[in-house]
């Protein structure tokens, strides 16, 4: 892409995101020093629609843009400053309250970005995953149900119903879990990721469809053993982008299933801040949306997750930028403890 089409793009995203209106030539000619005419920047505007950077809504003879559109401003075009003074204050007032636990922190740094960006935060702190697994142990109900039991080192366990597409039978599921649970056997809780599960499953013999679900629901199992919070349903569902039913249903189911939240957060890149952009996610409700992803740690030991939920209208940069400064106050922070 030539540099003048980056320079409209960036015009066009900067100003969607202010005004959630579509924008059109005009506007940005008028207030973009771009040194070219509203007819040539119209042009311009029907090439990158054309190259599905922006979208053209039905309702409007504007432009906004699409999700191809903000993966390339925030991989190549954002500005990428320093943390705001004024967001640089407001973090510190909470890091410096010496009254505040660790995950207390982390809660209050959650809702200060929530009323920040106006989207929702979600915050995944250490719970009971620090506990090492024993064993997981499958009992059959039906050819088509089973439930999961999860014991370990200090005793807990947790049940976990299991549903099978098509009729299994009990030796078959006794043996797979057997399998399945010596090569979980005396890890951490939270060493157990899907990207160990998907390696446990290609060395074991037998049927992937039973295995995948083996997997995800010692992983559903292991989730809920977190500390899980959500802040700023009020935020997020006040943007512009939720104003009808057919908006705002989906987003409400999912943060009704509090799980499922859980498993969004789950990934296992090593991306300091991970973002994902309207269909990048994989859930179907999160189509419209972003979700930026900061995961905190030290040595290995997982402190805790925070991530922004919102429309794919944001302030990436500031958000990415508040986000990676609390990352840093955090591990530093677990530096020192140790």
């Amino acid at each position: 892409m030539d540099e003048r089409k980056q320079r409209i793009l960036r015009a066009i995203i900067e100003d969607y995101v202010k005004s959630a209106e579509p924008v059109g030539s005009r506007t940005i000619a008028k207030n973009y020093d771009l040194g070219i005419s509203p007819a040539t920047v119209r042009n311009e505007m029907s090439d990158l629609e054309d190259l599905g950077y922006l979208e053209k809504p039905h309702t409007s003879a504007g432009r906004i843009p699409s999700s191809k559109g903000y993966r390339l401003y925030v991989d190549s075009m954002m500005h990428q400053g320093p943390v705001l003074d004024e967001d640089v204050k407001q973090i510190h007032t909470i890091w410096n309250d010496s009254q505040l636990s660790g995950n207390e922190m982390l809660l209050h740094m959650a809702r200060l970005v929530s009323q920040i960006s106006h989207s929702m935060s979600l915050l995944l702190a250490p719970g009971h995953d620090q506990a090492l697994l024993k064993y997981i142990h499958i009992l059959p109900l039906d050819g088509h149900q089973a439930v999961m039991v999860v014991i370990t080192a200090t005793g807990a366990l947790d049940n976990e119903l299991m549903y099978f597409t098509s009729p299994v039978k009990a030796d078959e599921i006794q043996r797979l879990a057997i399998q399945f649970s010596n090569a979980v056997q005396n890890k951490f809780l939270r060493d157990i990721t899907s990207a160990h599960i998907s390696a446990i499953i290609a060395h074991i013999d037998g049927p992937k469809s039973v295995l995948l679900q083996i997997g995800e629901t010692l992983l559903r199992a292991i989730t809920k053993r977190r500390l899980f919070y959500s802040v700023g349903t009020t935020e997020l569902l006040s943007q512009p982008e939720f104003k009808t039913v057919e908006k705002v249903q989906p987003v409400l189911s999912l943060l009704e299933e509090q799980q499922q939240l859980g498993y969004i957060l789950q990934d296992d890149s090593n991306t300091p801040i991970k973002i994902k952009i309207g269909s990048e996610n994989q859930t179907e409700a999160l189509n419209d949306m972003s979700l930026i992803q900061a995961d905190f740690s030290q040595e290995n030991n997982q402190l805790g997750t925070l991530a922004i939920l919102g429309p794919t209208r944001m302030e990436y940069g500031r958000i990415i930028n508040m986000l990676s400064y609390m990352k840093h106050l955090m591990e530093t922070m677990a530096r020192n403890q140790t």
